[in-house]
């Protein structure tokens, strides 16, 4: 963090196995996915697809292509053609990527209802409709078809993090969170049910689940929802609706995905993630934590002398933060690698239900970092943050 006065606070750094940081040093295409591109490129050993089409009505030609079975093992000559008349080109790698670029936008349409989301993450809908016809699996052998004429294709770079991680099969749910939230309904439900202060007031928001939250997302029914488990049942909301919900369009996707062995292939390579991972290039610099946290620390209300000296402790901590150390707080808080593509807050408050803890915790599903009462020293306070980070996010914590 730098330093202050005499005191040295020491430095933020990344837990092994619980921060996933990407960094720049990672190639950009890995021997192993040329070596697997050339592997589905060897198994397309059949008569060559060609295939004609107008760029305002891709999915008209491709979605039966697609769901034709084995029709993966024809690599495809694309010709576009204007009013009826064909464009004379060769392909060469750029019309195959102009297509699937087309197809892919077509997939995101709204009126298909496939995908939904806001500033620029999606989701898959659990349309039973396109399950039924298999739309999912057809769109994940697109991607992989894609790659196929070119490994630097367009991609599909709209999903968050915990759907690329479902994917693969890796652990996501710390990355589960209300930013990814699409229904507003359970998003102020959820908001709610994180403001309330009392065991009263929680009943009453219970209560007055018009949308039958309660009832639909697994919560065990004679399991009173209280001041201690509210964190769990959260999870368990977020659960089902980011993942639960759409998990049938999401293992459809995979069976897509999986056309040549592709997904088994690439799942624990830095290519999949490139393809798939919604990334922002706006990064978790000192100066954009300050921003979000300094202010929301400020506007504390104190109720004695410990919480006074806790907020202005946690101020200059987080001024004198450096860029690599606020990255791993963001992470800390949010549980998330990148910033969202969109404007966000993050929740601060005091530890109240536990003053005696010495260790900041973060309540990543809603973004709240809970400031610890209990530090004796300043010195204390700053080796806090340093040993809450290196031991990991807290994550839900049974109360707050």
């Amino acid at each position: 963090m730098g330093q202050t006065s005499s005191i040295q606070s020491p430095r933020i750094d990344a837990v092994p196995g619980t921060s996933r940081r990407r960094t720049a040093s990672v190639p950009e295409t890995t021997d192993d996915f040329k070596a697997t591109i050339e592997n589905i490129r060897q198994q397309q050993h059949g008569r060559k697809k060609v295939i004609s089409v107008n760029r305002d009505d891709v999915k008209s030609v491709m979605f039966p292509y697609l769901k034709t079975p084995n029709s993966e093992f024809s690599p495809l000559d694309i010709t576009f053609e204007c009013d009826g008349v064909s464009e004379k080109a060769v392909d060469l790698g750029g019309p195959s990527r102009e297509l699937f670029t087309l197809l892919f936008q077509e997939f995101l349409q709204s009126n298909l209802g496939l995908f939904e989301g806001k500033g620029g993450f999606v989701l898959p809908v659990n349309n039973k409709k396109a399950i039924d016809a298999h739309v999912f699996r057809a769109f994940g052998k697109a991607v992989v078809l894609s790659l196929s004429t070119d490994p630097h294709g367009p991609g599909f770079p709209y999903f968050p993090s915990f759907i690329v991680s479902y994917l693969i099969g890796r652990e996501y749910i710390h990355e589960l969170s209300s930013l990814f939230l699409v229904n507003e309904f359970l998003k102020q439900f959820i908001t709610d049910i994180t403001n309330a202060t009392t065991q009263n007031d929680l009943d009453d928001i219970m209560g007055n689940d018009d949308e039958r939250f309660t009832d639909n997302c697994g919560w065990p029914g004679n399991e009173r929802v209280t001041m201690s488990n509210r964190w769990s049942f959260v999870q368990t909301l977020l659960q089902w609706d980011l993942v639960d919900k759409r998990r049938t369009a999401l293992d459809d996707m995979k069976k897509g995905l999986n056309t040549f062995n592709f997904l088994d292939d690439t799942k624990s390579l830095p290519e999949f993630e490139r393809i798939f991972l919604l990334r922002n290039k706006q990064e978790t610099t000192a100066n954009f934590i300050q921003k979000k946290l300094i202010p929301e620390v400020q506007k504390l209300r104190t109720e004695n002398q410990e919480e006074e000296k806790a907020q202005k402790q946690t101020v200059k901590c987080l001024q004198i933060l450096e860029d690599e150390e606020a990255a791993y707080l963001f992470q800390f808080i949010t549980g998330l690698d990148d910033v969202p593509p969109y404007n966000f807050s993050i929740q601060v408050a005091f530890n109240r239900k536990n003053k005696k803890a010495t260790l900041p915790e973060a309540i990543t599903c809603i973004q709240r970092l809970l400031i610890p009462l209990g530090n004796k020293s300043r010195l204390d306070f700053y080796k806090s943050f340093d040993i809450a980070i290196k031991m990991g996010r807290l994550g839900f914590s049974d109360d707050s």
